[in-house]
């Protein structure tokens, strides 16, 4: 939970980038809720039945709903900000979300876009306090983390740097829904 919750918060730099990839993971993790609730898809897909769950589907659905209701107002340029407390808490409810269904060993997967943003700020920390340690001097490895600031350093236009991020947040919800049927 915290992984995930943290990742959503690094992510919420950008207009519109924290809201649409959730708003993605939002749906995906809607479709897994009601296969899983549902007695004859998940015995086509031969995946754990939870009875009930396909209820949760509704809460999932309206957790998009509100992330797009959001987008509408902070796309580039925004009118409204997000902040650590909305960020944290769409992080932590994705996370919870994930367990309910059982299907929290998708989370890498399925969060990639929040792992790919937790990992450049680790590597970046660490990487600095390293070299600043041996050499006496810190370096970097990225102009600037989490890694979409880095790709606006180097001078891509934010829209350009959120749709894209966007178009991998979907692919990875592809891959994801994918394993069902791999099982």
């Amino acid at each position: 939970i915290a992984a995930v919750s943290n990742g959503a918060n690094l992510t919420d730099g950008l207009d519109g980038l924290a809201a649409g990839t959730s708003a993605i993971i939002g749906t995906t993790l809607a479709v897994l809720a009601y296969v899983s609730g549902n007695v004859i898809f998940s015995r086509y897909l031969n995946i754990m039945y939870i009875p009930d769950l396909a209820e949760l589907a509704v809460f999932s659905t309206a957790f998009v709903a509100a992330c797009v209701g959001f987008l509408w107002y902070n796309t580039y340029p925004a009118q409204i900000f997000m902040g650590d407390t909305g960020s944290l808490a769409i992080g932590s409810i994705i996370a919870v979300l994930a367990i309910v269904t059982r299907k929290e060993l998708l989370l890498p997967l399925l969060c990639g876009i929040f792992l790919v943003e937790n990992l450049s700020v680790i590597l970046q920390v660490g990487f600095f306090k390293y070299t600043k340690r041996k050499y006496g001097v810190g370096k970097r490895i990225f102009k600037m983390s989490p890694i979409h600031h880095h790709f606006q350093k180097l001078g891509f236009h934010e829209v350009k740097i959120v749709t894209r991020f966007w178009i991998v947040g979907i692919l990875l919800a592809i891959l994801t829904l994918i394993t069902l049927k791999l099982r």
